[in-house]
């Protein structure tokens, strides 16, 4: 017979549901409430414990992680299939922290341990990590081996990736990798522009000429707002619209400062705009670097998962389908669009921390689209 245990009894009293019944047919609420208290306290109590134990068991694989050596990866491997269903273990955090702090052979050895299975997630995430800390793709996967991210009949965004970092991914990416310590250390923050340029009112009138349509259905929303989102910003805009008559690059700013953005309203003709065309390179860190380091007060996604997000991103800006898209379809069509980045003086844009504005120009130059992001209240 179920039952309700009272805590701070003399002796533990235990009643069972049937009495607890009979005091409400007896009209005692007093002791009812009395149990009740107790059980509250003694829930307050376990929670609170639980929330240390969750702390202390994530210092201690962090610990593990960061520590050179294969007896610490053993460790690590045998503990975190004691507390994988806790809530105290993040696979992805730790298969960061390993990237970061092991030698590539006892990475490896994660990587591909004789109980994969059990590990999926950590050894997933943990070859996307590898990747983007440079190791070489073809010691990750020997010949005729399965990606570890793939596992058969199970979806995983992660397997859609390159099993190679694509050139936009590649340019000086492991300086922008997190450095972390046993407490603390630095995750990064997105890169600013290097020389952006003012947009004046002759440019923003021309750009008001023409004519603008929304087309902005719900999905594609999400997959361009996909890195604000992971990463916890404060708040983000993602819009497509679709034009009458084609737009050139040169003229593309000028047309942007007239989109009715939520980020740009109350703009007028003589506040600041400003703006730079960007490659893709800088496009995709960007994206890479909202996500996988998080706004402010969010530790992100990590990397597996933030180059996850910055790819799903690209898709939604460029006009790519995914899934049914590959990732080459997708950089193919990226690498054709026109990209610009931008900045202005408006309620949106607190101009503290990290805002920006990224726009995305179709080859035909008849579809733009915008994932504007700020990382301020």
């Amino acid at each position: 017979m179920a039952s309700v245990d009272v805590a701070g009894g003399d002796a533990g009293e235990r009643y069972p549901w049937v009495t607890i019944e009979a005091w409400a047919k007896g009209g005692e609420a007093e002791r009812i409430g009395a149990v009740g208290e107790a059980l509250a306290a003694e829930a307050q109590q376990i929670e609170e414990r639980l929330r240390v134990l969750h702390r202390d068991l994530t210092f201690v694989q962090r610990v593990l992680a960061l520590t050179p050596g294969r007896p610490f990866m053993e460790r690590l491997l045998a503990l975190s299939r004691q507390v994988r269903y806790s809530g105290a273990s993040d696979e992805r955090l730790l298969a960061s922290l390993i990237a970061e702090a092991q030698s590539l052979d006892d990475a490896l050895y994660v990587l591909w341990h004789p109980e994969g299975e059990e590990h999926h997630a950590l050894r997933a995430c943990l070859f996307h990590e590898l990747l983007l800390r440079g190791a070489d793709p073809d010691k990750l996967v020997p010949h005729a081996t399965q990606r570890p991210d793939f596992r058969p009949f199970h979806w995983s965004g992660l397997s859609w990736l390159p099993a190679r970092l694509s050139e936009m991914e590649g340019p000086d990416l492991r300086a922008w990798l997190p450095s972390r310590r046993y407490q603390g250390g630095a995750s990064g923050t997105v890169p600013t522009m290097k020389s952006p340029t003012p947009v004046d009112v002759t440019a923003r009138r021309a750009g008001a000429a023409h004519r603008i349509w929304e087309a902005t259905p719900a999905h594609l929303a999400d997959l361009i707002g996909r890195p604000a989102k992971d990463g916890r910003w404060c708040d983000h805009e993602a819009r497509v619209f679709v034009l009458d008559e084609p737009v050139s690059p040169e003229n593309l700013p000028g047309v942007v400062t007239a989109l009715p953005l939520d980020c740009l309203q109350g703009l007028g003709e003589r506040d600041r705009f400003e703006g730079e065309a960007c490659t893709l390179d800088s496009v995709w860190l960007t994206l890479f670097m909202t996500a996988s380091a998080g706004g402010f007060g969010s530790a992100g996604v990590h990397g597996a998962w933030g180059r996850f997000s910055a790819w799903l991103s690209l898709a939604g800006l460029c006009g790519a389908e995914y899934p049914e898209a590959s990732a080459s379809d997708v950089e193919e069509l990226a690498r054709a669009c026109t990209w610009y980045r931008f900045e202005a003086d408006t309620e949106w844009f607190h101009n503290d921390l990290d805002d920006y504005g990224i726009v995305a120009l179709s080859p035909d130059g008849r579809r733009i689209a915008v994932l504007a992001a700020t990382d301020t209240d």
